[in-house]
């Protein structure tokens, strides 16, 4: 049994803080820091774009204008239920991106 989170945090480095941690490796005189997940998996979205309703017309054809979201977006999938991320979970009517 899994619990899906969508979360919206301001940007990339508070949802870097709250969902990894930070690990560092050293292997032959090489440091290499790499962020490790803290939940069973991590989706980051990023931005997300929704259309304005205007049209654009470029070389390639009319095209839909599009404009961010605001928010740096993440779904979490994790085997219990993490109450330390309500602060930023959202319910979306329509998700961009979802669990399959």
């Amino acid at each position: 049994m899994y619990t899906d989170y969508f979360l919206k945090f301001t940007d990339e480095a508070e949802a870097n803080a709250a969902l990894f941690t930070e690990q560092t490796n050293v292997q032959d005189d090489v440091v290499e820091t790499v962020l490790v997940p803290k939940y069973a998996a991590v989706d980051v979205v990023g931005v997300i774009y929704k259309p304005t309703g205007n049209v654009l017309t470029t070389p390639e054809g009319k095209v839909p204008e599009m404009a961010p979201l605001e928010g740096w977006h993440v779904n979490v999938r994790h085997t219990d239920e993490a109450p330390e991320l309500e602060a930023f979970r959202v319910f979306p009517a329509t998700p961009a991106r979802m669990w399959a």
